[in-house]
């Protein structure tokens, strides 16, 4: 059956930040401790920024250990529909961040030298339905349109019969949660800090922001909401948010797996592979959900019979479910409120170690007045 725990959780040290210190003044203030908050946290100190992440719980505990942690320009088969819904321009653009975002994580890792596991592969969107291959062929017409370094092939090194892959060269895989912490423990210092167990009840607006705490309040000028779902939401962006959950395994295999990321785009399910202390462990993902299912064990269970249909699988060792929500037009949520100086990332759409440092750049580019192309196409107020 496998713990019920997420891998990159158990692989990695806990953390213990202390708990907010009232009465503290900071240049911004990043609410929640995920990939999107740590990031920008990362980029605002880099460009002489005080910063305090403020997190509920510990950081890097909940959204973003979820992850199967692929790191891609592509999430799956999104482009062509983009086009037919949003036309080129605002397609080319979304494709633009989202390569930006796979090369700033492999700078960072490299200029950082953080030991995460970050590793160079390919993406493959696969079928194993010869009637599906059409729709392969209509999304590659459209990822090669925007520039986007993929082919078409029959060619897929998985153990099992496919008809087709789109092919996405030079992608990237990690252990988010090691990479996330090396930032994290970089942050205090200077008039910066991270606060665990502190949880936000309002943020009292003004030229200066007041946020309030459990644990007493702390001001800044800017404020980042960047949790799950907003905890601080003065534009209703609730309403276009639609929250999902899917499931993941951990296990090992008899036979070697190929080096690559591997989507099956309908039904989705996903594999990766994760070096461990036991060896090469197969994350593979699947079967959504509502998020308030009764029992998850039905899918959890649907998720194995398919793991071993496809795989030698050998044991499962870990079972862990991932959360996010879907916007209504597919693009996340990233930038500025109707509210001057309070900003927000959300809406990531099971792609958030792309989409969650693309809500770094973007929001550390308009705190330090940097112009930015994707501003306007990610804007929170666009609904």
């Amino acid at each position: 059956m496998g713990k019920d725990a997420s891998f990159w959780l158990e692989t990695s040290p806990k953390t213990d930040f202390p708990k907010l210190e009232e009465g503290l003044k900071v240049d911004a203030a990043v609410l929640g401790g995920g990939i999107a908050g740590i990031t920008t946290a990362t980029l605002l100190k880099e460009s002489g920024l005080t910063v305090a992440v403020i997190e509920s719980d510990r950081i890097i505990k909940d959204v973003s250990i979820g992850t199967t942690a692929k790191i891609s320009a592509a999430p799956n088969m999104i482009y062509a529909d983009l086009i037919s819904n949003l036309g080129l321009i605002k397609a080319k653009k979304y494709a633009s961040a989202n390569m930006k975002s796979v090369e700033k994580m492999a700078d960072i890792v490299r200029e950082r030298s953080i030991d995460c596991d970050f590793h160079r592969l390919p993406l493959y969107i696969y079928t194993e339905v010869d009637e599906k291959v059409i729709r392969l062929q209509r999304e590659f017409k459209a990822a090669e349109k925007l520039g986007l370094p993929v082919s078409l092939t029959e060619d897929v090194p998985l153990p099992f019969k496919t008809s087709a892959a789109l092919k996405y060269q030079n992608q990237a895989q990690f252990h988010p949660r090691k990479y996330l912490l090396s930032l994290a423990m970089d942050l205090p210092g200077d008039g910066s800090h991270v606060f665990e167990e502190t949880r936000v009840i309002t943020v009292n607006d003004g030229d200066v922001k007041e946020i309030v705490t459990d644990n007493g309040f702390i001001k800044s000028d800017k404020v980042i909401v960047a949790t799950h779902t907003p905890v601080y939401d003065p534009d209703q962006l609730v309403d276009h948010l639609h929250p999902a959950r899917s499931y993941v395994l951990g296990l090992y295999v008899k036979d070697n797996f190929p080096d690559g990321l591997f989507v099956d785009f309908d039904p989705v399910h996903t594999y990766r592979t994760a070096p461990s202390p036991n060896g090469e462990m197969i994350i593979v993902a699947g079967e959504h959900s509502p998020v308030d299912v009764t029992d998850i064990n039905v899918y959890y269970n649907r998720l194995e019979k398919y793991a071993r249909q496809h795989l030698s699988v050998e044991s499962v060792e870990y079972r862990w479910t991932s959360k996010d929500s879907i916007t209504d037009d597919g693009l996340p949520v990233i930038g500025m409120t109707s509210q001057n100086g309070i900003y927000v990332a959300t809406g990531f759409g099971f792609w958030g170690m792309t989409n969650g440092t693309t809500a770094a750049m973007v929001i550390a580019d308009l705190i330090n007045g940097i112009d930015n192309d994707y501003v306007e196409l990610f804007n929170p107020l666009r609904f």
